[in-house]
């Protein structure tokens, strides 16, 4: 009884799993394709979101919409010498996972990691010797990182989609360089202030050995005058003594005079 049972579950899932996937054999393009297509209804669609659908024997592709069904599950690509052209999957309509796909002789063209929708993880180009030509990584659609192009040689920096030609700095680069920065500035202002402080004490010296020049000269300026009036003084001394030396001698005449007249006078009497 209970292998019975066991049997119609795994009956009814079967079924249940082939009414709602159904596989689809396709030559397009120069191509064998071996698809999937879901026949679950799918209404809500994202408007930046490339879906692939399945509709009158071909594949095709819409941005946020679908005109059949979409294609789930496993993808195959094969070239008509029956050499795996591209191998993914979807997700109802929108590529998930990792995607490959290889040139005729074998080497490998692409390597891509998709999630839902959008490129989300390394990428890489080869060409068809087997040199990588391109490497990279996408961010939910957007170029993220380090990108090298090796045929051009050109390396890439980008962050959200944004290019740079620098490699742009994480946070902790950037508190470490606005740090150093800071530093920077600071060991600037103290070599700019010790320069203006120099330049003061120069000038400052320049200035007090002026004054000490001009204090030496006005004193050498004063003792010059000093011993000019000195002078002056002692000429003017020298003559008022000689004067006077002359008023006394005259004086002395004088007084000799009158004594001579007077002991004249008194003989006569």
């Amino acid at each position: 009884m209970k292998k019975h049972v066991l049997g119609f579950v795994l009956v009814a899932l079967c079924l249940a799993f082939t009414v709602e996937l159904q596989k689809r054999t396709i030559r397009e393009n120069g191509y064998d394709i071996k698809c999937y297509i879901a026949l679950k209804k799918i209404n809500n669609f994202d408007v930046d979101k490339t879906y692939y659908w399945y509709k009158s024997g071909g594949i095709h592709k819409s941005v946020a919409n679908i005109g059949g069904e979409v294609l789930h599950n496993e993808y195959l690509k094969y070239y008509r010498s029956n050499q795996l052209a591209e191998q993914g999957t979807y997700n109802y309509g929108l590529k998930n996972g990792l995607w490959k796909s290889w040139y005729e002789n074998g080497q490998l063209s692409t390597l891509e990691h998709w999630n839902n929708g959008y490129l989300d993880g390394k990428i890489a180009n080869y060409d068809s010797s087997g040199s990588i030509t391109l490497k990279g990584e996408y961010n939910n659609n957007l170029k993220v990182g380090t990108w090298i192009n090796y045929k051009t040689k050109d390396t890439s920096y980008y962050k959200k989609d944004l290019k740079f030609e620098e490699k742009p700095k994480n946070l902790l680069q950037r508190v470490l360089y606005k740090k150093d920065s800071i530093e920077k500035a600071q060991i600037k202002l103290e070599k700019v202030i010790k320069r203006r402080n120099d330049s003061i004490g120069k000038v400052k010296a320049k200035l007090k050995k002026k004054n000490e020049k001009r204090k030496d000269s006005i004193k050498r300026v004063t003792a010059k005058h000093n011993r000019k009036l000195k002078k002056q003084n002692d000429s003017i001394q020298r003559a008022n003594k000689k004067k006077n030396k002359s008023v006394e001698e005259k004086t002395n005449s004088n007084t000799k005079d009158d004594g001579f007249f007077k002991t004249l006078f008194k003989k006569k009497k």
